[in-house]
């Protein structure tokens, strides 16, 4: 009986160990694509690159590496005076030769703070993932805007409006409302070679703008 507990407590002894020295493994992997993030992008702050461990013997073993998480807390995009966070999510990395990505996430988020102060609106807050300004004369009435996006190009359009809490049909409204909220809100991006905007979306985070790209070198690639 004593030689069947000693030989559980061997067994699993062993299992802890393998465990510590794969997430060991995987922390020093980690660590390099943090540094090589460093240098791509030297504004970065507070970068975290993860992956899944039961991927970590094939990525070790083989010319790519299968997938990686990669979260930015603070970044400032070439040109810009905006600080964003940063989440990218790249799979099928290729080790050799130019580094290259099979597919590409990049989801960019600016601060609800910094959206609510560069704003363009009167009364400018964040409700329900809505931008709610005010309206009207002194300000009684709310309209609820959401962002949207054409090209490079994103910008907010009309969801809804109300005047001292009562709907008004956005119909009654004069026709060329929507061209005058883009034509005050309408932001130009200037999106990297292979990738292209898929998708918008505002929360009590702020404003985030995804995009998607296939098979990208990053060498091409300049955020």
């Amino acid at each position: 009986m004593k030689s069947r507990n000693l030989a559980l407590i061997a067994t699993s002894s062993i299992l802890v160990l393998l465990g510590t020295a794969t997430i060991a493994t995987e922390k020093t992997v980690s660590s390099k694509i943090e540094l090589r993030v460093k240098e791509k992008l030297p504004s970065a702050s507070g970068i975290n690159a993860s992956m899944p461990l039961f991927d970590l013997p094939g990525n070790l073993t083989s010319d790519s590496i299968k997938a990686v998480n990669i979260k930015i807390d603070e970044y400032m995009p070439s040109g810009s005076n905006t600080k964003a966070s940063l989440e990218i999510d790249a799979r099928e990395i290729r080790k050799s030769g130019p580094t290259q990505v099979g597919s590409l996430d990049i989801t960019s988020t600016i601060p609800a703070e910094t959206l609510i102060e560069q704003s363009n609106f009167e009364g400018t807050e964040i409700v329900d993932n809505t931008l709610q300004i005010s309206v009207g004369a002194g300000g009684l009435g709310k309209a609820q805007l959401v962002p949207t996006f054409a090209k490079n190009q994103i910008y907010f359009q009309l969801q809804s409006v109300s005047i001292m809490g009562t709907p008004i049909p956005t119909d009654s409204l004069p026709s060329d409302i929507q061209d005058q909220l883009k034509s005050r809100s309408a932001k130009s991006l200037s999106v990297p070679e292979g990738l292209e905007i898929t998708a918008v979306s505002l929360s009590s985070d702020g404003l985030s703008v995804t995009l998607q790209g296939k098979n990208i070198e990053l060498s091409n690639i300049t955020l």
